[in-house]
């Protein structure tokens, strides 16, 4: 298995006011494997996981895709253009983001079948859009977001010239 910082240990402990030896012994550990852990000095068994993240109340993945969340990703970019809005496609590896611009009057309709199990978020940073979801629209301006499933089908009016991001997280 490779290094993770299970250094996040602490910082949950922390926020819930526990010691040390109350995670102990909530997980049935000893203080010793606690400190290690959390030090970085040693990667916990399979079974360790398991009793640490019920004990915060998460799946046994939650916890190790946190220990691998103290690594820095960088994105993959292509350029992306369609209907009126053009911009930056960036992809991580359980996300996607788009960096657009749009001019007034068009129109973007996004197929929800190509969508996975995703959620959708719209911040405009400035401009005006519709964002219409189903038969459910919402007229967003500079500095306000909305979200939604992406699944489905979906698109955005632009009321006025807009720049606007636009993530995709799985639900993972």
């Amino acid at each position: 298995m490779k290094q993770l910082d299970f250094s996040v240990l602490k910082t949950l402990r922390q926020k819930r006011k526990m010691t040390a030896e109350q995670l102990a012994s909530e997980a049935n550990v000893t203080r010793a494997t606690i400190a290690k852990i959390e030090a970085g000095f040693d990667n916990p068994r399979v079974q360790t996981i398991e009793a640490l993240a019920s004990v915060f109340q998460l799946s046994a993945g939650d916890l190790i895709r946190l220990a691998e969340g103290g690594r820095i990703e960088e994105a993959r970019t292509e350029p992306y253009s369609q209907d009126g809005c053009s911009g930056t496609r960036f992809f991580f590896r359980n996300q996607e983001m788009y960096l657009l611009k749009a001019v007034k009057g068009s129109k973007t309709i996004f197929e929800h079948n190509l969508h996975e199990d995703t959620m959708e978020t719209c911040i405009v940073l400035s401009g005006q859009l519709t964002v219409q979801v189903g038969e459910q629209s919402l007229h967003l301006a500079s500095g306000s977001a909305a979200t939604f499933h992406a699944m489905h089908e979906h698109s955005f009016s632009i009321g006025e010239d807009a720049n606007f991001l636009l993530i995709h997280t799985r639900n993972v």
